[in-house]
């Protein structure tokens, strides 16, 4: 604006003296007005000028929405906003980008962002995955590309201490792998205890010392090591201490252990389930199936008959969420007659459920972790998220057909439960007032 001003100052001092020299009147005007003209066409360009037009893509400018935390299985609340801009900063406008999630398994709405007028890209809607691990998204333009982080939101701790046989890197990452997929369902913290003098020999734990040391969440001490030989038991776990504060027993865990059986590791591993299994088995740690008995929670009726079920109030209501509207109008059912000791009564109904996750037996093809688990840990006093669940609706009818059970199961029983006496250990400033460490 300054500048056309100043040339519009200028045209009228040209236009005075022009004015006053001896022309005819009608040579006078015409002279006057091609000036006027020629200083109002150079202004009309100065005025309709938008500035210098942006060069080539050199970067895409993260201008919003980058470090979000939100819940597992859930869209980030604030929208997240690229700037394609060129060397010196100026933004493109029209410029197209594609969006992928590159890592955490999330999912996008779409591929591509919604372009504004000012050269901005808004990202379409970014669910998170259901594991507590590093959430990526990638913008790419061009040739160029940023990456925008996220988290899963979560306060439980799950430490994870080997003992035994030394474990590969691979067979490590598994349970690392379970750890991440439980913190993502179990969300809330629980109190800390002191576990000043607890003894992991005390959970059938061999070469670890006592321990001097607050827990904050749960510490599972897993080892893959000889049980009983190929096609029996494979697995056995549970836990072995638990919290109490002001006397009262809380069946959150705070110290278990897991075990499998080295003689069947590699043919789980060759059907693709052993991921599954050792997340099944760090469930009976946090409590699943074990403290549902009346000496615990006090979780089911009917138990030791076929007719056993379910009567928490958050297990129920999450099988109800997955299609069991009738299934689990009050109760959910339990596994009452198929498998051993380690399957009955701690487990839904293999004939009801089919495949889901935390059924007795491990079926072909996937075993979703169902919204129905992760709502039962509620009636343990765990906070959870049940977006953080894998799609599963009710089957129906049975779909366990000859052959689908791949556990490796010879007498009917592929896991049993380590039953051990429950040591409390004090919540930090609330004493115990039984029991020993």
């Amino acid at each position: 604006m300054r500048h056309t001003s100043r040339v519009l100052r200028v045209c009228r001092r040209w236009a005075r003296p022009l004015s006053a020299t001896r022309f005819t009147a009608s040579g006078k005007r015409a002279l006057v007005s091609l000036l006027l003209l020629a200083c109002c066409s150079f202004v009309g360009a100065c005025s309709d000028s938008s500035g210098p037009s942006a060069g080539p893509l050199a970067s895409l400018v993260v201008r919003s929405g980058d470090g979000q935390t939100a819940l597992a299985g859930t869209t980030l609340p604030t929208p997240i906003v690229v700037v394609p801009t060129d060397a010196q900063g100026h933004a493109i406008p029209g410029e197209a980008a594609t969006f992928a999630v590159i890592a955490g398994g999330g999912s996008l709405s779409s591929a591509s962002g919604q372009a504004g007028a000012d050269g901005t890209l808004t990202a379409p809607a970014w669910t998170l995955g259901t594991s507590a691990v590093p959430q990526q998204l990638q913008v790419t333009a061009e040739g160029k590309t940023t990456t925008i982080n996220a988290s899963v939101q979560t306060q439980y701790a799950i430490e994870i201490r080997f003992f035994g046989h030394a474990l590969s890197a691979s067979q490590q990452a598994l349970f690392t792998n379970a750890v991440a997929r439980l913190r993502a369902v179990v969300v809330g913290g629980v109190p800390p205890v002191d576990a000043t003098g607890a003894d992991p020999a005390n959970c059938l734990v061999t070469g670890a010392a006592p321990l001097a040391e607050t827990i904050n969440g749960v510490l599972i001490y897993a080892s893959i090591d000889s049980i009983d030989g190929p096609r029996k038991i494979l697995a056995e776990a549970g836990p072995c201490y638990i919290r109490v504060s002001n006397g009262q027993s809380d069946f959150r865990t705070s110290i278990g252990v897991m075990k499998f059986d080295s003689a069947d590791i590699a043919s789980l591993a060759a059907s693709g389930n052993l991921q599954e299994v050792i997340t099944h088995e760090m469930l009976h740690v946090l409590g699943f199936g074990t403290f549902w008995d009346s000496t615990a929670k006090n979780l089911l009726i009917n138990a030791g008959l076929p007719s056993v079920s379910y009567v928490g109030a958050g297990g129920a209501a999450g099988c109800r969420s997955i299609g069991g509207n009738i299934t689990c109008a009050s109760t959910v059912p339990v596994e009452g007659s198929e498998g051993g000791d380690g399957t009955l009564n701690g487990h839904w109904r293999e004939s009801t459920f089919a495949n889901e996750l935390m059924t007795g037996f491990i079926n072909s093809g996937t075993n979703p972790l169902s919204a129905m688990t992760i709502r039962s840990l509620e009636d343990l006093g765990y906070t959870v998220d049940a977006a953080a669940a894998d799609p599963y609706g009710i089957p129906g009818g049975s779909l366990r057909a000859s052959g689908d059970v791949v556990a490796p199961v010879a007498s009917g029983s592929w896991e049993r439960p380590i039953l051990l006496s429950q040591r409390p250990l004090p919540t930090l400033g609330l004493p115990a007032i039984y029991g020993s460490k």
